[in-house]
């Protein structure tokens, strides 16, 4: 049985039609299904007391963003349960991650085909459930002061604006990180800004963090001591262009963390967990499970060192098989291989 999990508050209005008809198509699948609608005060809640309801559940399909997402997996916490997505939010990250269509009805028509579970690992912020990202500074603040009738309206221009509106004015406290690092030494810093990443994207398709892998138990950790809001735009600003240019920018540190604790010596700063604002420093960040997570396979087509993972649309990103190649954009690769979706095997 599958439990389609519809939030109609995510994404901008203008999805709500292809959400609609996602959902048509999901019922059209293979195999009986039943439709849980979220509520805004609890996206958690309904779908847990429907599947305590609903023990022959075998899949679990998740209409709307990475925070519903997130929230089905809280939900399904310890099951062997595979989820899938249908991407209706605003960003989308763990659609992109997974290499599944934009498009909602295309990607339920893609449930009905071969998938392959990705086990992703998940964690626990002041015990509360992590399965994306956690973002502390003016990241959490831009999440805490972007509201959701904004994010409807316009989706990320909306984002993008409001954070152009309160980027200038924004006091950047000191924020102090404190963790075990991958090979178990111990680990500190004061900076501005924390992006908290267990995936290669942030806040749309473009890789942020190339090396992170969700399935291993490290958490990949931005350290952003930037002096100005300049500074910080253009970390973001870089991002899309090749060659990983704002991870070398002087103010920008990346380290692999088992654990993490994160405080600030002044006053409470704002986070956001997978998107959505409901936390404040201090913050504990711990390992938890896992949770399979549904990816598309691609055929592949072999170059003479290069492969090229090709969806059956005929997008997608040339990855190299030698160390050290520079693809066709400029962009080096530092890898001998690459799992689907660019996700280790």
């Amino acid at each position: 049985m599958r439990l389609i999990v519809v939030n109609p508050a995510g994404g901008t209005a203008l999805r709500q039609s292809r959400l609609r008809a996602a959902v048509r198509e999901l019922q059209t699948l293979p195999g009986r299904s039943v439709v849980v609608t979220t509520e805004a005060a609890d996206m958690i809640g309904p779908v847990r007391r429907t599947l305590a309801a609903n023990p022959g559940v075998t899949q679990v399909v998740a209409c709307g963003g990475d925070g519903t997402v997130a929230a089905c997996a809280a939900a399904i916490d310890g099951a062997d349960i595979p989820l899938g997505i249908v991407p209706t939010g605003t960003s989308n990250v763990l659609a992109h991650e997974l290499g599944l269509p934009s498009r909602p009805a295309e990607a339920a028509r893609v449930l009905a085909s071969p998938l392959r579970p990705v086990p992703f690992r998940t964690w626990t912020v002041n015990d509360r459930f992590m399965l994306l990202q956690l973002g502390v500074g003016f990241d959490g603040l831009l999440m805490w002061r972007t509201p959701r009738r904004v994010k409807r309206a316009a989706g990320f221009l909306g984002v993008t604006l409001n954070a152009l509106r309160l980027g200038p004015f924004f006091d950047y406290p000191a924020i102090e990180v404190s963790g075990e690092s991958e090979v178990g030494a111990a680990f500190s810093a004061r900076v501005r800004s924390v992006l908290v990443a267990n995936a290669k994207r942030w806040a749309g398709p473009h890789l942020t963090v190339p090396t992170a892998d969700p399935t291993d138990d490290l958490l990949d950790v931005l350290l952003l001591n930037h002096r100005t809001f300049l500074e910080l735009a253009s970390f973001w600003l870089a991002i899309p262009l090749p060659g990983a240019l704002h991870l070398r920018a002087r103010f920008v540190r990346h380290v692999r963390l088992r654990r993490l604790t994160i405080t600030a010596p002044g006053r409470p700063v704002e986070a956001h967990l997978d998107g959505e604002p409901t936390l404040t420093t201090p913050l504990v960040v711990a390992p938890h499970g896992r949770v399979n997570l549904l990816a598309r396979i691609f055929h592949s087509e072999t170059r003479p060192f290069q492969r090229k993972i090709r969806p059956p649309s005929g997008r997608g990103d040339f990855v190299a098989v030698r160390p050290d190649f520079v693809g066709p954009t400029g962009r080096r690769f530092h890898t001998s291989g690459c799992g689907i979706f660019g996700l280790a095997r």
